[in-house]
């Protein structure tokens, strides 16, 4: 397969900005309200200490409200639901978070993991708000919260983590290129791992995570060619192996090694990629 680096321009259009002054808008008090500062929590299981999930009044100066909040876990029945008692400790001693006007405009709920030494798989529950006296609730009024599992196998085996990425320039440099990547684990399945950028970095490309299969001994990790693998500009990406239908990753002390090209090939224009290496050596970051 004859590979031809890919060169585009992205072109930038003009704005035009006003110099014309404008009156800054008042925010009423009755415009105020309450929401948590993101949609989403991740807390580590070992992290043996209370995190604090922020909620915050926005508003233009402190005022006297309150909001009330509940843990759901309905959307997670029978799967990964969390438990109190067994996976977090609630340590709000009231479900009712209080704003006074001479205090801070962030309040916080209060959630301690509970290590238990057993992989049971990462859980999940919602904190909701409800129930607002003296504002409104804001469009992030819901946060899900998810304990990540810490004795997963493949974390135990050294293969989850951040990498320092390297390799060479397939494209007739033969210049080093280097880059980062993270391991992470699938959500569902504990035999697979995603790469975060198993290629290089090319300008204006936007990459996906690529599977891979870890085998049952940790020693090896089989990616299958084909994937997804994001888009440089406005042409889509595709993993390749210089034809092969798939490679095998080979892992030891830390160092994953995968000793065939990895392409980031065009699927409008076969033969062209937007980045690759000859091989691809990962060195897991020590932490």
């Amino acid at each position: 397969m004859k590979i031809s680096k890919f060169i585009y321009a992205a072109v930038v259009g003009g704005v035009l900005a006003s110099c014309q002054s404008v009156d800054t808008p008042m925010f009423s008090d009755k415009d105020a309200f309450v929401a948590f500062d993101s949609k989403t929590t991740s807390i580590a299981e070992n992290a043996a200490r209370e995190v604090k999930i922020p909620i915050s009044l926005v508003a233009s100066k402190g005022l006297d409200v309150s909001v009330g909040f509940e843990i759901d876990t309905t959307a997670y029945a029978g799967k990964n639901a969390a438990k109190e008692g067994v996976n977090y400790r609630l340590k709000n001693t009231s479900n009712t978070l209080s704003f006074t006007a001479d205090g801070e405009m962030v309040a916080y709920i209060l959630i301690e993991p509970i290590d238990n030494g057993d992989y049971n798989g990462d859980v999940c529950f919602d904190i909701k708000l409800s129930a607002p006296e003296g504002c409104n609730l804001g469009a992030n009024y819901t946060t899900t919260v998810t304990i990540s599992d810490d004795d997963h196998p493949l974390a135990a085996a050294g293969i989850l983590g951040k990498y320092n990425a390297s390799g060479l320039d397939p494209f007739g440099t033969s210049q080093m290129q280097n880059w980062t990547c993270e391991v992470v684990k699938d959500a569902d399945y504990v035999d697979r791992v995603w790469f975060t950028q198993i290629v290089p970095s090319a300008s204006g490309a936007t990459y996906k995570s690529v599977m891979g299969t870890v085998s049952a001994d940790f020693r090896s990790i089989t990616i299958n060619a084909g994937q997804d693998l994001g888009t440089a500009g406005s042409y889509t990406l595709t993993l390749d192996f210089n034809g092969a239908s798939s490679a095998t990753a080979q892992v030891s002390n830390g160092t994953i090694s995968i000793n065939t090209y990895v392409i980031a090939g065009i699927v409008e224009q076969p033969g062209y990629a937007a980045s690759g290496a000859q091989t691809v050596t990962l060195k897991k970051v020590e932490e």
